[in-house]
């Protein structure tokens, strides 16, 4: 016989979970929850009998955790722990529940430490801290996976922050995995190995896994390394203690660039140092470029002509279209968030300028209508 209790009810916080969805993406990273749970009962059950080098046989038989509902309030996954009760070859399985249940709790605790970084009486010991590496790995900025919501003082809240603090107590993990999205070209391939070199804007180079599914985009892209040809690679990376990138574990997409891609450009400009101008001229800030990056990602149609970008002395940004008789430009404050747009018509002299609060997904609106209008589209 076999029960199902509810187990857990974590919430996933963050914009991607307001619509009281969960991505497949973090459905999967979340998977990993069930073997935790496991090694977490079995760490319980032998601090529970000091005298046994191991738990008992059928411990872990028929256990596992199913995804039941997802309830509204940002995205709330109902968890449930199925377990035998009895059989025939395990009649004492029954008593086993209560370490599962110590193996959550455990769980939670060593995330709730995890926040104030200190070490608990109720932690998980380091030889676990591995599973951390999947679980929240698809977690991005400014998201959590509150394990104990209800607890409203102390939700153990697993972010970036605390998976990674976690993972670094273990001195056995020598690498981290993340979630990238990286921009570079192919200057190497071995089909034999079934491997390619990666090489970044930055210039650093690194080995990646070369998949079936992805070989005739990176043997494009390998055949277009002389003339510049760029790929995006969206994938799992792997990054030693010090967040230095080392390679890549797995490739799951990638995607040929437009010789103007924004975020292949933006990147390029994250290689300016300051007094890149004849010994003058203030390097963009990272912070700065990533926050472009993502807003013309979110916010500048795929199907609008890209522009061309270059860095201004002052530390901004300068987009430029040329487009019909039309000389466009758009200053862009990285600091403030502003975008100081000139259009000039060519024929007769005519001038528009405005300010624009690159926060507000009106004011990109107006911009790409403006463009889309000069090339003589819908707007």
């Amino acid at each position: 016989m076999s029960t199902t209790i509810q187990f857990l009810t974590p919430r996933l916080v963050g914009k991607r979970f307001e619509g009281h969805a969960i991505p497949f993406e973090v459905l999967k990273n979340m998977a990993v929850l069930e073997d935790l749970v496991i090694e977490a009962a079995k760490w319980k059950y032998l601090q529970a009998h000091p005298d046994r080098q191991r738990v008992p046989r059928g411990f872990t038989e028929g256990v596992s955790l199913q995804l039941t509902e997802v309830r509204d309030g940002s995205a709330i996954p109902v968890i449930a722990l199925t377990l035998l009760t009895t059989t025939p070859m395990f009649p004492e399985i029954g008593s086993h529940q209560q370490y599962f249940e110590m193996g959550r709790d455990a769980i939670i605790a060593t995330v709730t430490a995890a926040e104030a970084q200190t070490h608990g009486d109720n932690t998980l010991p380091s030889h676990l801290s591995g599973y951390f590496d999947q679980l929240g790995r698809s977690l991005r900025d400014g998201e959590a996976l509150e394990l104990d919501p209800r607890n409203l003082d102390n939700p153990a809240r697993l972010t970036k922050e605390t998976r990674r603090w976690i993972l670094l107590q273990s001195d056995k993990i020598q690498e981290l995995t993340e979630e990238v999205v990286l921009r570079g070209m192919i200057p190497e391939m071995d089909q034999e190995r079934m491997t390619f070199e990666f090489q970044l804007i930055s210039g650093q180079r690194i080995k990646a896994p070369l998949e079936v599914q992805h070989l005739d985009s990176i043997l494009e892209a390998f055949n277009g390394y002389r003339d510049n040809r760029k790929i995006m690679i969206r994938g799992i990376g792997r990054f030693n203690r010090n967040e230095k990138l080392l390679g890549l574990s797995s490739v799951e997409h990638v995607s040929i660039l437009d010789d103007l891609d924004t975020g292949a450009r933006l990147e390029e400009l994250k290689t300016l140092r300051n007094g890149w101008l004849d010994g003058k001229g203030i390097a963009p800030t990272r912070n700065g470029l990533d926050w472009l990056a993502e807003a013309f990602q979110r916010s500048y149609p795929d199907e609008l002509l890209p522009p061309y970008l270059y860095p201004t002395a002052e530390g901004g940004v300068q987009a430029e279209w040329s487009v019909n008789d039309w000389e466009i430009t758009l200053e862009i404050d990285l600091d403030q968030h502003l975008g100081h747009w000139h259009a000039l018509d060519m024929t007769n002299e005519q001038e528009q300028k405005k300010s624009l609060n690159l926060n507000e997904p009106a004011d990109w609106q107006w911009l790409a209508t403006e463009i889309t209008q000069r090339i003589g589209g819908d707007a």
